[in-house]
C-alpha cells in the first residue's frame, strides 16, 4: 500500500488538519476496501456529523484478549488516521447486561473515500446489509 505526505495547517489547538483539497486526494486502495466491507458486517461502523459533513470510521474490540487482531486492523487504517493517532482504551458499560468491559478503538479522519461506505451500509443512520454484499464482499473482507 503507498502512503501518500499530505501537508496541513495546524488548528488552534495545535492538531494538523488537511485542507479540503488534501482530503479528496485521499483514496481507499482494493485492498482497503475489501478489508473495510468485512469489518463493517462486524464490530465498525460509520459516522458522519451531518449530511454534508465527510464521514469517519470507528472501529472497536471489546476484548482486551483480541488486542492483537485489533492492533493488526489498525495496521491497514493507520494512515486514515491524524499524526500519532493513539488508540482509545475505555471502560464501557453493557446496559443489557449491566457489566462492564474494556474496550479498545480508533477513528480515523472525516474524509470523503469514506463516504461511499456511509451510503452503501446506512439507510437512515441504520446500519444495513447492502443490497449488492456479493459485489462488494471478497474473500480478504469475509476473512476480516
Amino acid at each position: 500500500m503507498a502512503s501518500l505526505v499530505l501537508y496541513a495547517t495546524r488548528s488552534t489547538k495545535g492538531i494538523f488538519r488537511l485542507s479540503s483539497a488534501e482530503r479528496a486526494l485521499v483514496t481507499l486502495p482494493d485492498e482497503i476496501k475489501d478489508i473495510l466491507v468485512g469489518i463493517l458486517l462486524g464490530d465498525a461502523h460509520i459516522a458522519r456529523r451531518s449530511s454534508t459533513a465527510n464521514s469517519k470510521l470507528v472501529y472497536a474490540q471489546t476484548a482486551v484478549a483480541h488486542k492483537e487482531y485489533f492492533d493488526y486492523v489498525y495496521s491497514f487504517f493507520i494512515t486514515f488516521c491524524v499524526d500519532n493517532y493513539i488508540p482509545q482504551l475505555k471502560t464501557v458499560r453493557d446496559n443489557r447486561t449491566k457489566k462492564l468491559y474494556s474496550a479498545i478503538s480508533f477513528t480515523t479522519m472525516q474524509l470523503p473515500c469514506f463516504n461511499e461506505f456511509k451510503d452503501k451500509f446506512y439507510v437512515s443512520n441504520v446500519k444495513r446489509v447492502p443490497y449488492n454484499i456479493y459485489e462488494l464482499l471478497t474473500p480478504r473482507g469475509l476473512a476480516f
